[in-house]
């Protein structure tokens, strides 16, 4: 059978089977890409935590190289106990984390509400500022710091580490913080004043339940990067302050098997402690949704 134009039709069983075959390479280039991309994640997976992986294992091994490997002992754990400088270095950390970030978590939610319920002139400015620590390389604000410091009359030490850190820190609270109270319903406090709450009460009952795990969750961010930092540590504290990187740093300069078993021990023992730490936030509020970035206040409703 022609068609008008003279052109023979195509029989219908033939398109029939073009449009399957079609379908069947649908399908095989989908599961390909499905394939790929789960690949592709494993590998990530494997970069990112066979690093940790295997200093964890490490940390219990005779030799601090996988080849060749002399069996596993407890003998590096034991050894910390009598590390000299360990436990001041430790003490030291925990304060300068724990203090740095009680100063950047309160300066941040005042920035935050100021900023989220107020309108004042060169807002977006104060917003910026409030920012750039974190953006700011390490070296750059460790030396600009140092300078001031000195400028003003605070010599390289524990106090100025604090500072140093408080401001890192900023950034993290400030942003998280301020994304919540964005999406606040202010509806609620004025429902609360209405019915005769104090601006103290109706904060303690209605606007701080609902921010807690965002406060949490910058809390918990400050201290991680106080912790962990080393740059901008080594330009502010001084030769009495010695945080656990630095010493740390200390030992991997003197690279005996010795020193490095040690470090791959005390590494071990500081992921456990932030696991804990992780494991902890995650039974208050959704902290580690707000950490992540996995948050959605769907889940609260």
């Amino acid at each position: 059978m022609a068609t008008e134009t003279g052109e023979p039709a195509e029989p219908a069983e033939q398109t029939g089977q073009e449009y399957a075959d079609r379908f069947r390479n649908h399908q095989r280039i989908e599961q390909l890409l499905g394939n790929g991309l789960y690949a592709f994640a494993a590998l990530m997976l494997v970069f990112l935590w066979l690093p940790l992986l295997i200093i964890i294992f490490l940390s219990f091994a005779q030799s601090p190289n996988l080849i060749p490997f002399d069996g596993l002992t407890l003998r590096n754990y034991q050894g910390i106990a009598g590390e000299p400088g360990l436990r001041s270095s430790v003490v030291s950390s925990f304060s300068i984390a724990t203090l740095s970030a009680i100063i950047a978590t309160t300066l941040g939610v005042l920035a935050s509400f100021a900023l989220t319920r107020y309108q004042f002139p060169f807002r977006e400015v104060y917003r910026t500022f409030g920012i750039i620590p974190m953006i700011v390389p390490g070296v750059i604000l460790g030396v600009g710091l140092r300078f001031y410091f000195l400028t003003v009359g605070i010599n390289p030490s524990f106090l100025a580490t604090v500072l140093t850190h408080s401001l890192y820190g900023l950034p993290f609270v400030l942003l998280i913080v301020s994304a919540r109270l964005y999406t606040f319903d202010e509806s609620l406090e004025e429902a609360a004043r209405d019915l005769g709450a104090d601006p103290l009460t109706t904060f303690r009952d209605v606007t701080f339940p609902v921010i807690a795990p965002a406060i949490g969750a910058g809390f918990l961010f400050a201290w991680v990067r106080s912790f962990e930092d080393y740059i901008r540590a080594l330009f502010v504290s001084g030769i009495n302050t010695d945080p656990l990187t630095q010493w740390m740093f200390g030992k991997i300069t003197k690279a005996s098997a010795e020193n490095l078993n040690i470090l791959n021990a005390v590494s071990t023992l500081v992921v456990l402690a932030i696991a804990v730490a992780l494991a902890i936030a995650m039974n208050y509020g959704n902290v580690t949704g707000y950490v992540a970035g996995t948050h959605d206040d769907t889940d609260e409703e």
